[in-house]
């Protein structure tokens, strides 16, 4: 089940084991993916497509994601409740907003589920769209990804938006920039 998805990548939760994880693609999807989209891939266990080898839940797609359905409701709820990110501790495992990619390791998790503590809200100047929720009391603010989101401010043309209370946020790490990998929020979920 599909909870962000850009060209090359997509992260979910394996409806076999019900963890959550991210694959990489060299090309791109034939079709748009959704949230809570259902979707077939083929795992390529020879190439080593992976951008960064400190993911633990990350693995190389042969091909691209195939669509073949679509889950709401209690399912999806079943399926995300155990992901959440535990409310007592740093997004990601760590403080800051970037890491050193010399200093990622395996066993700290890439990408989480996070439900925060109050309200969402979008923001937007030119290309950057942040996305700013509490976390442990204090307001964070990262940078949003979610394609879907800037495409309806685009559309309604104001720099601001407030998500559907009780939103949750996938949260993860980019890929090695210059040197550091970079906490983003990948998508904004609207609950199943």
């Amino acid at each position: 089940m599909v909870l962000a998805a850009d060209e090359r990548h997509c992260a979910g939760v394996d409806l076999a084991s019900g963890a959550l994880v991210r694959g990489w693609s060299s090309a791109d999807p034939e079709e748009r993916i959704h949230p809570y989209d259902v979707v077939n891939v083929v795992v390529d266990d020879e190439v080593d497509a992976v951008p960064d080898p400190a993911e633990p839940e990350a693995f190389a797609l042969l091909g691209t994601p195939e669509r073949v359905g679509h889950l709401t409701g209690r399912r999806c709820e079943r399926l995300l409740r155990p992901l959440l990110h535990p409310k007592g501790q740093p997004l990601l495992g760590i403080t800051a907003t970037a890491v050193p990619f010399w200093e990622r390791r395996a066993d700290h998790p890439s990408i989480a589920v996070v439900e925060p503590d109050g309200p969402i809200t979008l923001w937007r100047e030119g290309p950057y769209l942040a996305c700013r929720f509490l976390w442990q009391d204090h307001e964070r603010e990262l940078p949003c990804l979610d394609r879907d989101l800037a495409a309806a401010m685009d559309r309604s043309g104001r720099p601001w938006m407030a998500a559907p209370r009780r939103s949750r946020l996938v949260v993860a790490l980019t890929p090695p920039i210059d040197g550091r990998c970079h906490k983003v929020v990948e998508a904004v979920l609207d609950r199943p």
